[in-house]
């Protein structure tokens, strides 16, 4: 079978290198559940199978088959298991059911030539719910790599899951739990793509086979799929029609490590040499972690501190590398920053928009760090081993010599290199500080950080003193912004601030029907992430979309402070009530396809109450506007961008941008340049006439 020409089907999920090479595993697997079947003696099986027997589900293919055809209705509404009254053998009995099978398997194995989505073979549609599955429930997951974890499993589900899950260092809190939201998602958007003919039946039926999964494969394999019985076949179909209630210790991933037992060196090797988008997809994830920091780091000063000053420390120089902790660290920046580069004409926010460059900035920076300390290490090894060290760079570093790496500490190398490639606004200033200043109050600072509540303002206030050095005075600007340029930024400035204002009475709202239903009391603070593109765009002629997701910080009396996410809608005049909801740190437990679309990193709730929840849903059943490549495409162009962002012209300073200064004039004269040679282009063609 490995020559057979494959069907055309969707360009998001096949990709030619590996899809032809899974098919032919998963006929194998689906060979293998034949033999397995008595469909001489239980005709209405073959049917069954060919409807919705896939190959996906919480145990090795071939069970997953079996289980999934004995769990489904007969394609004409019966759902028992009608028996053939046996005839006496013959010599061509043996004969006959071979030519069955190979009948069966004929209808499976995908011919010449092009297919549309509703004639698809059930393995086909198996390789449609597996890349589903998979792409569902992790970010930042192309498609081409994910075919290729499913190549090295074997079309095994679980085994894939374990793959990707070590290739990105998965924490043991993110790993795959049988019972999260994120899971029953994916598994839901796997088989509206593979066209399961009842959704919430297959659904069971995989729960299902988890609560008796030791004891259904313990039955498979001392049958050894050579040949099951009738009596057998009845006795799995009572097991999956009598679910157990899950227990902990129903966790199907304690038994891929037995399925996974390949002694192909390429295959062991896999995670050392991977090709594909694998650098990438470990930026996005370093991207989350270090969101999970900044959070934290908003959280601990306090809100009034932040929105009328220390704002924008945070936004211009506020990252997480240094000698601290990261969230630590992203609060010395700050302060340091602000401490040592005043404002030249401080400015109270209610609103930093996204964090999202400063975090990329960070990103960056680590990367730099640990790499400058090894010129042969890779920038994947680096984020491997900044994922492992949860982005402790000293860390970091221990692992990669405790690992034999050709490693030179030199901490100054590593502090220069960061401050360059995160784009610090005053590197000279920022190396002089943490490789010299601040090694005098080091314990002092340490202690004054080491609690995890928010700091009240005099403690603050004593970090500002301790970090007072080197302090730059104000300087008389060497450079002006152009009349172009001041009016470009005197526009992003009105833009932001109307933004501003529209989203925290938004947000205010939100949180006073939240106060409503609990009876309780919260202070808006600031708000830290906005994405007002979520949904459909409300009109021909009308850009914007119909809502906005949002976090921001509240705070109690007691000074405890909460995560909130918000939606509400972006018409002025309409009757949606706008929401909230606590929300804990960014989690695979809850995705939004609008958000990531955006390159927004939301922290979206569990709770099914908010647009764009089962937005994976309408991908996999091909309704929404955009594919998961889109939306993995679209992300890393943003988590990659370089060069100036909107909130570099908000946070201009004039006494200390002279370089930012320079960079936006010359912006905004190529910019000018473009328009006139277009507007020249525009005069010079000639125009054309109507007849009359």
């Amino acid at each position: 079978m490995a020559d057979r020409r494959r069907r055309g089907v969707s360009p998001d999920t096949w990709d030619g290198t590996w899809a032809g090479e899974i098919l032919d595993i998963i006929y194998g697997h689906y060979k293998e559940a034949l033999d397995a079947l008595p469909l001489e003696d239980m005709p209405s099986l073959a049917p069954r199978l060919l409807a919705a027997g896939v190959c996906f589900g919480f145990a090795d293919p071939v069970t997953n088959i079996i289980a999934n055809t004995l769990s489904s209705r007969d394609p004409d509404g019966g759902a028992k298991n009608r028996k053939r009254k046996r005839k006496p053998k013959t010599k061509n009995a043996s004969g006959e059911e071979a030519r069955s099978r190979e009948e069966v398997l004929s209808k499976i194995v995908a011919g010449d030539g092009p297919s549309p989505p509703e004639a698809r073979t059930v393995a086909e549609r198996s390789l449609e719910g597996l890349v589903s599955f998979l792409t569902s429930y992790f970010r930042y997951l192309p498609n081409w790599d994910l075919l290729r974890y499913l190549s090295l499993a074997k079309a095994d589900l679980l085994v894939a899951v374990s793959l990707v899950q070590k290739d990105r260092c998965c924490r043991h809190k993110d790993q795959l739990r049988i019972r999260s939201p994120a899971v029953k998602t994916a598994l839901k958007c796997a088989a509206l793509s593979a066209r399961q003919p009842n959704s919430d039946g297959f659904l069971t039926g995989c729960f299902a086979l988890v609560s008796h999964i030791n004891k259904i494969t313990g039955t498979l394999s001392r049958e050894g799929f050579r040949r099951l019985t009738v009596q057998g076949i009845s006795l799995l179909s009572r097991l999956l029609a009598k679910p157990l209630k899950l227990k902990r210790s129903d966790n199907p991933m304690d038994l891929v490590a037995e399925r996974f037992r390949d002694p192909e060196p390429e295959t062991a090797a896999s995670i050392e040499d991977v090709p594909g988008h694998l650098t990438e997809s470990l930026r996005g994830l370093l991207m989350d972690r270090v969101k999970e920091h900044y959070l934290k780091a908003v959280s601990r000063f306090p809100m009034k501190d932040l929105q009328t000053h220390h704002h924008r420390g945070l936004v211009k120089a506020g990252f997480c590398f240094g000698p601290f902790d990261p969230v630590s660290n992203i609060i010395v920046n700050t302060v340091w920053y602000d401490t040592a580069f005043p404002a030249s004409k401080e400015f109270e926010v209610d609103m930093i928009c996204t964090l999202g460059h400063v975090e990329s900035r960070s990103v960056n920076g680590l990367m730099a760090f640990v790499c400058s300390c090894s010129p042969v290490m890779s920038e994947r090894k680096a984020m491997v081993y900044l994922l492992k060290s949860n982005l402790d760079v000293c860390k970091a570093i221990r692992m990669a010599i405790s690992e034999g790496c050709d490693v030179l500490v030199c901490y100054d190398n590593g502090y220069k290199a960061a401050a360059k490639a995160a784009d610090h606004p005053n590197p000279e200033a920022y190396c002089e500080f943490v490789m010299q200043s601040l090694s005098a109050v080091t314990s002092t600072v340490r202690s004054l950080l080491q609690a995890s509540h928010m700091l009240p303002s005099s403690e603050i206030c004593r970090l500002s003193t301790l970090l007072s050095f080197p302090r730059v005075e104000y300087l008389e600007p060497t450079i002006q912004l152009t009349e172009d340029a001041l009016n470009q930024i005197t526009n992003y400035k009105e833009d932001f601030l109307t933004q501003q204002s529209f989203v925290h009475r938004k947000a205010e709202a939100a949180l006073r029907y939240y106060e409503q239903s609990k009876g309780c009391s919260y202070d808006l603070g600031v708000i830290c992430g906005v994405n007002d593109s979520v949904g459909k765009e409300m009109g021909i002629f009308d850009t914007k979309f119909e809502y906005t997701h949002a976090n921001f910080w509240a705070s109690q009396d007691d000074g405890t402070t909460t995560l909130f996410f918000a939606e509400f809608s972006n018409d002025e005049d309409s009757n949606y009530e706008p929401f909230c909801y606590p929300v804990c740190l960014l989690s695979a437990e809850a995705r939004c396809c609008y958000c990531e679309y955006q390159g927004i990193r939301i922290v979206h709730p569990i709770e099914n109450c908010w647009e764009g929840v089962r937005g994976f849903e309408k991908i996999a059943c091909g309704e929404q506007y955009f594919t998961n490549t889109e939306i993995v495409s679209c992300a890393m162009l943003i988590d990659n961008q370089v060069g100036i962002f909107l909130q570099d012209y908000i946070y201009l300073d004039s006494a200390h941008d002279a370089k930012l200064i320079e960079d936006v004039n010359n912006a905004e004269r190529v910019e000018k340049l473009d328009m006139d040679a277009e507007m020249r282009r525009i005069k010079s063609v000639p125009a054309t006439g109507g007849e009359t």
